[in-house]
This record gives structure tokens, sequence and C-alpha cells, in this order.
């Protein structure tokens, strides 16, 4: 996906590091495809969805639901 503009990376970066401070601070993180706690950070896929062209919502995704959950996620779309 092409950043649409120099802000958008930064942001990005920002809610992944929201994620890793809830991860550190609750010590799991709830995956957004399947509710099941990861207790692996290294497990998480961040993943991006934008809700307007300068704006994001960062989700936690287990790695084995990633796939699918970005599928479904496009699916849905009504282009």
């Amino acid at each position: 996906m092409e950043c649409s503009g120099a802000e958008t990376l930064p942001r990005r970066i920002q809610g992944m590091l929201r994620l890793e401070g809830l991860f550190n601070q609750k010590g799991y993180l709830v995956c957004q495809s399947s509710g099941k706690k990861i207790y692996n950070f290294e497990e998480v896929v961040a993943v991006f969805i934008p809700l307007s062209s300068t704006n994001d919502q960062v989700m936690a995704v287990h790695c084995d639901c990633a796939q699918s959950f970005i599928q479904s996620s496009i699916a849905s779309l009504h282009l």
C-alpha cells in the first residue's frame, strides 16, 4: 500500500508503538479476528485500516489469522 503523505508513516509507527505499549502493560493483545489473546508480541500483525486519506485504525491480529482477516476486510468493502 502506497503512503499517501509524509505524515502517514510516522502515524503508523505511533500506532504500532501504542500496540506495543498495550501489550507491555497487559501482557497480551486481543486478536481482532479470532478474539483470542496473543501472548507473544512476535505473533502480532498490525493491520492498518484506512479511515480517511490521513487517518488509519491499527488493529492487532494473530499472524495465523492475518491473511483471512485482510481478505474478509477487502471483500466487505463496497467499491
